[in-house]
Order: C-alpha cells, then sequence, then structure tokens
C-alpha cells in the first residue's frame, strides 16, 4: 500500500505554514493530507478537543504517515492513539510522554508568553511574542522577514489565544508502540532530539531553523520521505 502523508500544524501557525512542504510531498507524487483546524471557525477550540476536530477533517488509514510540526507532536500522538496509522515522524517539537497529561509549550513558554498578555488576557500573533532577535532567527522570522509581502501574508493566517488557553492538557493514552522518528530543524529543539534518541527513535538533524517546513520545503520533505521509509523498512508494514 502506497505512503500517504497527513501534515498536522502547530496550532499557533495554522495549515499555510506546512503548504510549501505539502507541494514538495505531492510533487514527489505522494497523496497528502493537510488539516486545519481553524478554516471555518473564529475561535480556537480548546487544546483537548484540538485531536476530536482533527480527527473529523482526515481519512486516515493504515498506511498514513502523520507528520507533526511544533506543538502538533502531541497532536499527532493523541490521533495516533485513537486512528490508525503507520507511523509518526515528528519535527521540531516535543516529544510528548508515551501516556498522559500533554500541555500545549513546555512551562517556560508558557512564563515567557504570559510577559506579552494585554489586559484582558489575549496575546498577539505568534509572531509577535519571541521576546529576542537570538529567538526570532532560531525561529526563522528573521529570514521570513526579509520579504515583507511574504512576513505580512504569513501573519494574517496567525490566530490569536488567550493565555489560559495554554493551562490546558491533553491526556495521552499510550501511543509509543508506533513507530516514530524525529527531524530537528532548530536548536530550540536539542532537548527533544535527545529525548529521541534516548527512546532508540532515528533522528535527522537539518541546518535550518524552526520554521524550516515553511523556507526550506524542499530539504524538509526529503527528509520526511526518507525517514518514513526508514522507518516503515525497520519495523515491517
Amino acid at each position: 500500500m502506497p505512503m500517504e502523508f497527513v501534515l498536522v500544524p502547530g496550532p499557533m501557525v495554522r495549515a499555510s505554514s506546512l503548504e510549501p512542504t505539502a507541494r514538495r510531498l505531492e510533487g514527489l507524487g505522494y497523496r497528502i493530507q493537510l488539516p486545519d483546524v481553524l478554516a471555518h471557525r473564529h475561535t480556537p477550540p480548546a487544546w483537548r478537543e484540538w485531536t476530536s476536530h482533527l480527527a473529523a477533517l482526515v481519512d486516515l488509514s493504515p498506511s498514513a504517515v502523520l507528520v507533526g510540526h511544533s506543538s502538533a507532536t502531541a497532536l499527532i500522538a493523541d490521533l495516533a492513539a485513537r486512528l490508525p496509522c503507520r507511523c509518526l515522524i515528528m519535527v521540531d517539537g516535543e516529544v510528548p510522554p508515551s501516556k498522559g497529561a500533554a500541555a500545549p509549550v513546555r512551562p517556560a513558554l508558557r512564563e515567557l508568553i504570559e510577559r506579552f498578555a494585554r489586559p484582558d488576557g489575549t496575546l498577539p500573533i505568534w509572531s509577535r511574542w519571541q521576546g529576542d532577535q537570538r529567538r526570532e532567527a532560531l525561529l526563522g522570522l528573521d529570514i521570513l522577514g526579509r520579504d515583507l509581502s511574504a512576513l505580512a501574508a504569513f501573519e494574517s493566517d496567525l490566530p490569536e489565544f488567550s493565555v489560559k488557553w495554554f493551562d490546558d492538557i491533553i491526556e495521552l493514552s499510550e501511543w509509543d508502540h508506533i513507530p516514530a522518528g524525529f527531524i530537528q530543524t532548530s536548536a530550540i529543539h536539542n532537548h527533544s532530539a535527545a529525548e529521541a534518541r534516548h527512546r532508540d527513535w532515528p533522528v535527522v538533524r537539518l541546518d535550518g531553523t524552526h520554521l524550516h517546513p515553511t523556507l526550506s520545503p524542499a530539504e524538509t520533505a526529503d527528509a520526511i520521505v526518507a525517514m518514513s521509509k526508514a522507518l516503515v523498512q525497520n519495523f515491517g508494514p
């Protein structure tokens, strides 16, 4: 059965952030699903409800490879525990616990974004709460900002969240029996790559930024294909 890829974006960056990589994969002849939970909603659903919305938008089969970018790593783990798939590929995000509570972001990032909250508790869009030039460079926002029209198009798609939204959790069922691999694209996730190696996952390091799927789609897509083939070969159909 031929492979198909389900690309799941982190809630803060929307599906458009993965569209360049999706187009590359389609050009290579693969079937792609790119669900966008916020396409028909004015406000984001609760974090704990996000996977249910994803499940309603995708058609998973045993041949599906789930690819989660950024905070969507927890989402694909949750989705894989509910629906059939072949393997998981996590791209520059946290490695979720094998079971139990998974928050949208690490505690340190939760503390950071508190500083950007408005008096009513709402936050500016994701690209506006990074804090310093070094972090913007790790994320790739400095590269994106060299083309003001591209940056404007990217930011026009970003939703706004409240600080309290990030206090929610997903209760993961056991999922780590499913073959998984990790693609690291930024130094932000050195700790995640180390955790993936600790779990004996294959790990690939690309020399890029957190927004590598947006900025370098060909390299990202090629890494996804290569890793999916390795996972299938190592763990069987």
